[in-house]
């Protein structure tokens, strides 16, 4: 049975047909025995009533008793004598008189209906009663009627409650099948609700865990591709230059970047998925930019360029020295790639309320306005013609917003007609995220 609806259903049936029988037994066995003691002290009055009706008025005035007494109610009541003749009618009650005195017991039911009898203290006169009531049986199709509405009243309810369930488990079999966007719409606080709002956690945390992988993979393929260029060219000065000295420094330096480099994409992914797990510190972002634009001042003299910066009183922020210099480096040199020959890239600091804003200008093609979004998008390059070895792979500025958005930061592009302008904001130190 794999419906819970009807499991649920099935089981509360049960439960009531249980505490009905119950119920049954213990009004048959404790309350009709507490009530069969009352009626008998009942029916020791009638009978002495019935007594006096009969030594007042004769047999006359003991059938007008009777008839009084029967007229309304579900028992007929009897009197007989000694020998069990019928002392209104003049019938044979003699079996009716064994089966209760007789017997010892004063209660005996037949065929649904109780009979009791009970002997005066002089043993002239005996006492019968007997129910005249509908039997049981004539109640059955009420019972049915009853359980079949407590069994769709329990389908409704049942049906109710798991239909969060099957859609939850829909949700969780979308996200198995590889669809990870799929997410849960809990509408309680209930149990069935935060069930749905911790697999939705859950969900976001897979999602984001694959999603560092991957762009980890991709970051690597971009990011070593110029460390690696340089070391083969240090490699090959090595062989072909004669101060070996200075060219295995220069090799050095080059592995040291790289092992670097690779510290940082992983330290990167983890931030991602682990965003505690990144070592902050106070940071003063006047002396870091001024660093990365020296190393950059390299790619811009070869791209017949020159990097103008500018930066106003001491701005500090917690952060990550290493992060935020890839993310201000890889938007530099997006920057010089886009320049003209003879043209500037203009870098800026300055601070806004709580907010560093480091402003990136080049004077080139510049951004249209509906791909300032997109061009954050791994492998996306706004110019179609630009190809892998001009261009880029189009990772430097995706690897710029995520290095920016695990300091709490954003990133955002304009078309600065001419040219395109790119602002790495971040919280100053101290500021609430």
């Amino acid at each position: 049975m794999k419906s819970i609806s009807i499991k649920v259903t099935i089981w509360s049936v049960a439960a009531l047909v249980v505490s009905l029988a119950i119920f049954l037994f213990i009004g048959d066995r404790v309350i009709g025995k507490s009530a069969g003691e009352n009626l008998t002290q009942v029916n020791q009055m009638l009978l002495h009533q019935a007594v006096n009706a009969l030594h007042a008025g004769g047999s006359q005035g003991l059938e007008r008793y009777m008839q009084e007494l029967n007229r309304y109610g579900t028992t007929r009541y009897q009197m007989s004598d000694a020998s069990g003749r019928d002392m209104v009618t003049g019938g044979d009650d003699s079996e009716m008189i064994r089966v209760t005195v007789g017997s010892g017991t004063p209660f005996y039911r037949v065929h649904g209906q109780m009979t009791m009898g009970l002997r005066s203290e002089d043993g002239r006169y005996i006492w019968l009663g007997t129910s005249v009531g509908p039997s049981p049986i004539l109640f059955a199709p009420f019972y049915f009627l009853l359980l079949l509405t407590v069994a769709v009243l329990y389908w409704l309810v049942t049906a109710y409650i798991t239909r969060p369930v099957r859609q939850l488990a829909a949700i969780v079999e979308r996200f198995g099948s590889g669809k990870l966007a799929a997410r849960a719409t809990p509408r309680s606080n209930d149990e069935i609700g935060n069930l749905g709002r911790s697999f939705n956690a859950m969900a976001e945390r897979i999602e984001t865990l694959l999603m560092t992988e991957r762009q980890l993979l991709q970051d690597v393929s971009h990011e070593l591709r110029s460390p690696l260029a340089r070391l083969t060219f240090e490699a090959e000065m090595v062989r072909k230059t004669t101060d070996r000295d200075a060219a295995a420094t220069r090799l050095r330096h080059e592995i040291e970047r790289l092992s670097e480099l690779v510290e940082t994409l992983i330290d990167m992914a983890r931030a991602e998925g682990e965003p505690g797990a990144v070592e902050m510190e106070e940071l003063c972002l006047n002396d870091l930019l001024a660093m990365t634009v020296e190393d950059c001042d390299v790619d811009a003299l070869g791209a017949g360029c020159r990097i103008d910066m500018g930066s106003g009183p001491e701005t500090i922020v917690q952060g990550n020295a290493e992060l935020i210099r890839r993310a201000v480096e890889n938007v530099v040199r997006n920057a010089i790639r886009y320049s003209p020959r003879g043209g500037a890239v203009e870098v800026t600091l300055k601070r806004e309320g709580e907010t560093a804003s480091i402003t990136v200008r080049d004077y080139g093609p510049g951004i249209p306005d509906a791909l300032t979004q997109r061009i954050f998008d791994p492998f996306f390059r706004a110019d179609a013609s630009r190809d892998e070895r001009t261009g880029g792979l189009g990772l430097g500025l995706a690897i710029a917003r995520r290095a920016v958005r695990v300091h709490h930061g954003d990133i955002t592009a304009k078309d600065a007609s001419p040219g395109a302008m790119l602002t790495i904001s971040l919280p100053l130190r101290g500021a609430t995220h």
